[in-house]
């Protein structure tokens, strides 16, 4: 994937929580644009704490809590598509 492309995801206003599809098979949830960061040729992404505990009564979203984060290469990153609300 281009960097501009994940940037774009990221900057989208309002932001629209997305999965992310790795070449290894892992997925990742980006619920909040916070929880990645994009740099020349990778993405480190923060690993939520439980993402059941991170959304209010209404169902909404607030910033969750990282417990650590991992690497990514763009180039193993195939695709991302948007989340439904849950």
């Amino acid at each position: 994937m281009r960097r501009d492309e994940m940037i774009e995801a990221l900057r989208t206003s309002p932001f629209r929580p997305f999965r992310m599809y790795v070449s290894d098979g892992a997925e990742y949830e980006i619920r909040h644009p916070e929880m990645m960061m994009v740099f020349r040729s990778s993405v480190n992404v923060g690993i939520p704490v439980d993402n059941a505990k991170n959304s209010d009564s209404n169902g909404s979203h607030s910033y969750p809590d990282l417990v650590r984060s991992t690497a990514i290469d763009l180039r193993h990153i195939t695709r991302i598509e948007e989340l439904q609300p849950r």
